[in-house]
C-alpha cells in the first residue's frame, strides 16, 4: 500500500496522468479472452491484487514485497493522503444516485476531502461529443485524482482511451463504490482473507454474477493449474 501511495503522489508529478488497474480474478480473465482490454490493463501505469486469489498466485509465483490491495481499502488511503496533499478528487460511473451517497459517507470520515466531480454516465455508449464534453468537464475541474467506477472491462477501456486527452491521476475501483457508499455489503474480513468475498457478492447479486463467476473462476482455475504446472505459458 506505501508503494501505491508514494507512486500516486510522490513519484510522480502532480498534473501527470497516470493509470492504476485494481485487479481480481475477473479482470485477469477478460485480459485472456479480450485482446483489447489486455493492451489496456497491461499499458496501465501500475495494477495492485485486488483478489485474493490473484494475491495468493503473485505469492506462490516468489514476487515479493505484495500486499492484497482491495479497490475499497485503496480508495480510503487515498482519500486520507488527499485531505494531508490537498488533493481534489472526483468520480466517474455508478449511479447518482451512490455517488451522493458516497460523498456524503466519504465526507463525514473524512473531514476535509474535497471532492469536486461527479458524473454518472448513461449507460450506453457515448457520442464523441458526449465524451468530449465529459473529458472538458474533467480538466475543468482541476481535480488531482479521479475514481473511475464504470466496472470491468469498461474502466479499463476508458481509461486508456482518454489517458492522454486528461491532466489527471486515474484508478479503476468498480464496485468499491458501492462497499462505501452502502449501496452493497462489504464481505467481512474473514470471507475476505478466505478469498471468499467474491462469494458473498455471488449471495447478494446471484443473477447478475452467477455466470460471470462459474465463467471467470473456472478458467481461471484451468489456466493457473496449466501455467504452475509448466504445461502451458502464457504471455
Amino acid at each position: 500500500m506505501q508503494d501505491l501511495i508514494k507512486f500516486i503522489f510522490h513519484y510522480q508529478n502532480r498534473n501527470k496522468p497516470i493509470s492504476v488497474c485494481i485487479s481480481n480474478v475477473h479482470s485477469c480473465i477478460e485480459s485472456f479472452l479480450n485482446k483489447k482490454f489486455k493492451i489496456a490493463h497491461n499499458t496501465s501505469d501500475i495494477a495492485v491484487a485486488d483478489g485474493k486469489p490473484i494475491y495468493w498466485i503473485l505469492k506462490i509465483l516468489n514476487l515479493k514485497n505484495i500486499d492484497h490491495l482491495p479497490g475499497y481499502k485503496v480508495t480510503e488511503e487515498i482519500c486520507k493522503m488527499s485531505i494531508k496533499k490537498n488533493y481534489r478528487i472526483g468520480f466517474y460511473g455508478s449511479k447518482t444516485k451512490i455517488l451522493n451517497l458516497l460523498n456524503k459517507k466519504l465526507k463525514k470520515k473524512f473531514k476535509g476531502l474535497k471532492i469536486v466531480y461527479n458524473y454518472a454516465p448513461p449507460f450506453r455508449s457515448l457520442t464523441d461529443k458526449e465524451e468530449k464534453i465529459i473529458i472538458n468537464n474533467i480538466n475543468q475541474s482541476k481535480l488531482d485524482i479521479l475514481f473511475v467506477c464504470l466496472g470491468c472491462p469498461k474502466q479499463e477501456l476508458w481509461m486508456y482511451r482518454n489517458k492522454r486527452k486528461l491532466r489527471c491521476k486515474m484508478l479503476g475501483i468498480g464496485a468499491a463504490v458501492d462497499f462505501l457508499s452502502g449501496n452493497k455489503v462489504l464481505p467481512n474480513k474473514f470471507f475476505e482473507n478466505m478469498g471468499l468475498a467474491w462469494l458473498i457478492r455471488l449471495l447478494s447479486e446471484p443473477k447478475r454474477l452467477l455466470w460471470r463467476y462459474l465463467k471467470s473462476n473456472s478458467l481461471f482455475i484451468i489456466l493457473i493449474l496449466l501455467q504452475l504446472t509448466g504445461i502451458k505459458k502464457f504471455k
